[in-house]
């Protein structure tokens, strides 16, 4: 990669990793839409107004294991912790409040976000509206955003945010979720990606969405109609219609967009870092950074990187 000035990749062009290898997640989509039923109009009316809002809207979608493993193949080697890169050819800590932790895990020393999902499936029939509330976060949270392991244990530090949750749906959830996805993926060997699965931490759905937003033709049909071509569309539109569409990326098309749109894609996908961050502080979490006692604007990072889009939308023009 010397000649386009970036960093090395993982692998070396033409010998990725072939064959039908995947990268598992410790999240399961389809909890959004349990979650949803289970909650009261007034509280998945104040969930869908938060930061949580757009996550809620993707239960619809299907995580693409195997082209999750094809983007993160195609990786470059950054020095950067916080940095991921991919190649395209075209909080405080604490003690939960024990009457809190009481209320929701009575009599289970060691709960799980599967101890939670097999009380939240029973909807509206389960408990009080305020105890579901809190337990939907906590699957929010621990399940689907920052997952750490198959069987995901409830922090107790998260448990004790639950006495405010107004304070809850404020913190910056969509910081933590970057750093732990991003951290998750670059601490993988080469050697992970040869294996026929390996797990990243974390919501490394995100990914898929970032890419298949500034690419939509990964997952636009053949025969046309799909609002998704219209190039004057823009890139905050496509990004909305992408999460709120019910969303599956088949990676043999994909590889097809990849290969034969190599010189149309080239100029932003080559040219360009394609920064995790910038997606997860728009589009999943509300970062809130207190720096000197000042808290800096979600709207401005949102207008940063709305911009940003912009000026990617228009190369493919």
């Amino acid at each position: 990669m010397d000649e386009l000035g970036l960093p090395p990749r993982l692998f070396e062009t033409g010998f990725e990793p072939s064959g039908r290898k995947r990268v598992n997640s410790y999240f399961n989509l389809c909890w959004l839409d349990l979650i949803k039923q289970a909650l009261e109009d007034e509280h998945l009316g104040m969930l869908t107004t938060s930061q949580f809002g757009r996550v809620l809207q993707m239960g619809g979608h299907i995580f693409s294991v195997m082209f999750m493993h094809y983007l993160l193949s195609r990786q470059l080697v950054t020095e950067k912790e916080l940095e991921l890169w991919w190649l395209r050819k075209g909080a405080s800590k604490g003690k939960a409040s024990t009457a809190i932790w009481d209320e929701l895990f009575r009599g289970e020393e060691k709960p799980t976000i599967s101890w939670i999902m097999e009380r939240l499936i029973k909807g509206k029939r389960y408990k009080d509206p305020l105890t579901r509330l809190r337990l939907s976060l906590l699957v929010l949270v621990d399940g689907i955003l920052c997952p750490t392991c198959d069987i995901t244990k409830i922090r107790t530090e998260v448990v004790s945010m639950l006495g405010n949750v107004e304070d809850f749906l404020k913190y910056p959830w969509g910081r933590e979720l970057f750093l732990l996805t991003v951290r998750s993926a670059k601490a993988k060997p080469p050697i992970n990606y040869v294996q026929e699965t390996m797990a990243i931490q974390g919501f490394s759905h995100a990914m898929v969405l970032v890419v298949v937003s500034a690419c939509p033709s990964i997952i636009v049909k053949a025969g046309g109609g799909d609002p998704l071509v219209d190039s004057s569309l823009a890139s905050s539109e496509i990004v909305r219609r992408v999460v709120e569409r019910r969303l599956a990326v088949n990676p043999v098309t994909a590889k097809s967009v990849d290969e034969l749109g190599q010189e149309r894609l080239t100029p932003m996908f080559e040219g360009y870092i394609l920064s995790l961050k910038g997606y997860f502080n728009t589009e999943v979490g509300s970062i809130r950074t207190d720096v000197q006692a000042a808290t800096t604007s979600v709207r401005d990072l949102e207008n940063l990187v709305t911009t940003e889009f912009e000026s990617m939308h228009q190369e493919l023009k």
